[in-house]
Parts: C-alpha cells; structure tokens; sequence
C-alpha cells in the first residue's frame, strides 16, 4: 500500500506502509528528460522526505518506458547557450543542488532503471547508493553527444567504475546495456524488468526497519573520499560513540541478550 505524501507537476512521491517512500519520475511522454520543474520538483521531494522520520529510504524510478532521458532538448538542453552568465549559472546550480540533495539524504538510496538511463539521468542513477537495472536497461554518459561535458558525473563515474570506463563512457557518449554496467561495477545487480520495482522494494523495506546506524554508514562512506585513513578513522570514532548512545544499538544488545530478533526504531 502506497499513498502520494504531496502533489508535484513531473514527479510523484509515495511514501509506503513499509517505511520507505518512492520518488516516481513521471514525464512518460518525454522519456521523463529533466526540464527545470523536473529538476525543481526533485529538490522539493528530497526536502520533504528529509523532513519525515517515517522515511527511511527511498526508490528513485521512473514511468513508462524510461528511466530518464537527460536533458529535454527544447526545455533543458538548446536554452543553455542563450543564458547570461548569471541566469547559466543559476540553472545549473539548481541542478547541482538536486544531484547534492539525492547524494546526501541521510537514508538509502534505491536507483530502479527501467529503460534508458543518459545525460542527467546517467547522473541521477549515480547520485543514488544503490544501482538495481531491469534486463533492457541501458545506460550512456550523453553529455559529449550535445559538446558538453557530464555535470556530477564526472566526479561520481570513476568512483564506481575507475578512470579508464569513466573516461570511455564520459568521452565516447557510448550506450551500454545492463549486462557490461554490472560487469563494470555500474550498477549491483540485474533483475527481469516485470520484477524490478518489486525487488527494488523489498530491499528498501528491508533497509527501512534496520537501524539508524544505516544512515551513519552512508555518510562515513560518502565523506571518506575528501579525507585520508587518518581523518577517516577519526570521523568514524566519533559517529561509533554517537552509535552507541542511540536506541537501536540498545534494542540490538538487549535482542541478543533474550535471545530473539532486534525491532529497530531508526533512534
């Protein structure tokens, strides 16, 4: 059971009896290709699902027959080299704030690809922490087909796939199916596109009853990457006390304890 936590123009947000919500975007007729309501009703949802603590992950997907196109050609894409200088760098900062609110959202993020994933759908894909592609999902890096380069991928991609098929992907705009994106390390795992959103659900059902802890993970991950072992070991200590004091880390102790299975309130 679903029901949609508030009304946006080009996406629907759902939040699930489960504890997870799913962030559906929903421009079918234009392969769901970002537009900036499409940008501007993403940075809405995340602010929303930042907010409610019955959240505690979410399913990024999108309707119809894609999982997002990239850029809208006559909303997104041919309006850039007509900007001035400050309205360009609004436009792609608010992008840019998007991107930083799906990577930062403390809980899960679930990618489900159905279809094509290209240009700044390509980056949202990578924005999530978790990548699960239906069979005839394919993926490319489109930005090099418009003469631009990537906006957040091209921080994100070598991360998740090293240099050499970042720059491939990056430079040559190729399309790849699901099949070379898991052998890559794109994405985690492949699944038949008629069980795909249920898959992608029961994972984030199962993160959702875990323990707050979940969420720390993510952000010592995340954070990692700007520091060296020592300010990493560092920064872990100091989440492992904030740990050690919270709820769940008591109901997981006194559950082993009695000898039955811990039920997490995400405190």
């Amino acid at each position: 059971m679903s029901n949609d936590i508030e009304r946006f123009e080009t996406i629907r947000l759902s939040r699930h009896a489960a504890g997870f919500a799913t962030l559906l975007l929903n421009r079918p007729d234009a392969l769901n290709a970002m537009n900036p309501a499409l940008i501007n009703d993403i940075s809405r949802a995340c602010d929303v699902v930042a907010q409610d603590s019955t959240i505690r992950a979410l399913i990024v997907t999108g309707a119809g027959r894609a999982f997002c196109a990239g850029g809208d050609i006559h909303e997104d894409v041919n309006p850039l080299r007509s900007k001035s200088v400050a309205d360009f760098h609004s436009y792609i900062d608010d992008a840019m704030v998007m991107y930083r609110q799906l990577i930062e959202l403390d809980m899960p993020v679930i990618a489900a690809i159905n279809g094509i994933a290209v240009g700044g759908g390509f980056d949202i894909a990578l924005c999530c922490d978790m990548r699960i592609a239906g069979a005839s999902a394919k993926f490319g890096e489109f930005f090099v087909r418009m003469g631009l380069a990537p906006e957040i991928g091209s921080y994100l991609l070598p991360r998740l796939v090293g240099d050499g098929w970042a720059k491939r992907l990056a430079m040559t705009g190729d399309l790849i199916d699901a099949q070379l994106a898991l052998r890559i390390g794109l994405v985690e795992e492949i699944v038949d596109d008629q069980q795909l959103i249920a898959h992608a659900e029961q994972l984030a059902a199962r993160l959702a009853t875990g323990p707050c802890a979940i969420g720390a993970i993510k952000k010592a991950i995340n954070v990692s990457y700007g520091m060296n072992l020592d300010a990493a070991a560092d920064h872990t200590l100091r989440l492992q006390y904030q740990m050690v004091h919270t709820e769940d880390h008591k109901e997981a102790v006194t559950a082993w304890l009695e000898k039955r299975k811990p039920v997490f309130s995400g405190r």
